[in-house]
């Protein structure tokens, strides 16, 4: 393994083994909404903590085996820092196609609003992929992306649609511009819907749910981009993702299929599964 590649596993691995604090537990709360944090698509949320995720994900002409781990680091309130890694088999970000790493993601966020009344939260954010971190044949070209991160439950909804009250959405919106000239320009504006079980016993009604079905949030994750310029102008892929979170005390458990939404997103059914905790800094 290069130099490089080792420093960022130790560094996820000291992440992982941080302890976990009370504090840590905010993350992602608007009010009585929790909004947990996806596999694909961010949240708005400054966090400490640290995820793993693996599974097989839609390719061409085939699924790739993924591995993927990156952790968070708030330093002042409401600003965060957060680093990803993921290694594919095979890799279809690098060229020519082959096992390895993809380039490092580094985010940036700063959190505007977070309306505890509404139930929503916007964050400004700047995500950058790193260019020449991964494997060879990754791009040693950087990309950078002004992103907005939202967030909105409708527990605000009148008592006539109270069992709409669960329902949340997430999602991003994102300005893809790589430094190579060769790649195209990007807009990401990929979202998610949840139904929150946790939510509809604890702040609906006492439907008599027990575990582990009181702590569930389903979920679906529509991780989508479509090209600005280029041969691709005006394409759009992407996946849509299925799945559930478990909702543990300082942890998360995520379980999601991924299937592609078109031929350009691949082909063949995959899957995906996280393990998050927040720790304290």
């Amino acid at each position: 393994m290069a130099p490089r590649y080792r420093a960022a596993a130790a560094l996820i691995a000291l992440a992982a083994l941080l302890p976990v604090s009370q504090a840590g537990l905010a993350h992602g709360y608007a009010g009585d909404r929790y909004f947990p944090p996806t596999i694909d698509i961010d949240d708005p949320f400054a966090a400490a903590e640290s995820h793993v995720h693996a599974g097989k994900r839609p390719g061409d002409p085939g699924r790739s085996s993924v591995i993927g781990a990156g952790f968070g680091l708030e330093p002042v309130d409401g600003f965060g820092i957060g680093l990803d890694t993921a290694h594919r088999s095979p890799n279809p970000n690098l060229s020519p196609a082959k096992d390895g790493f993809d380039n490092a993601i580094l985010t940036l966020k700063k959190e505007l609003v977070i309306d505890d009344a509404h139930e929503y939260a916007i964050t400004a954010a700047l995500v950058t992929e790193v260019g020449g971190t991964g494997s060879e044949g990754a791009s040693g070209h950087s990309t950078f992306a002004p992103t907005l991160f939202y967030a909105k439950g409708f527990g605000d909804l009148p008592d006539r649609l109270r069992l709409l009250r669960p329902f949340a959405v997430t999602g991003v919106l994102a300005a893809e511009l790589p430094t190579d000239a060769a790649r195209p320009k990007m807009l990401n504006w990929g979202f998610t819907v949840q139904y929150s079980l946790l939510y509809l016993q604890s702040h609906v009604g006492a439907f008599g749910l027990s575990a582990p079905f009181d702590r569930l949030v389903a979920v679906v994750e529509f991780p989508v981009k479509t090209c600005l310029d280029r041969s691709c102008s005006g394409q759009t892929s992407g996946t849509w993702n299925p799945g559930v979170v478990w909702v543990g005390k300082g942890f998360n458990l995520a379980f999601e299929a991924v299937q592609p939404l078109n031929s350009r997103s691949g082909s063949g059914t995959g899957f995906l599964v996280q393990f998050q905790k927040f720790f304290a800094q």
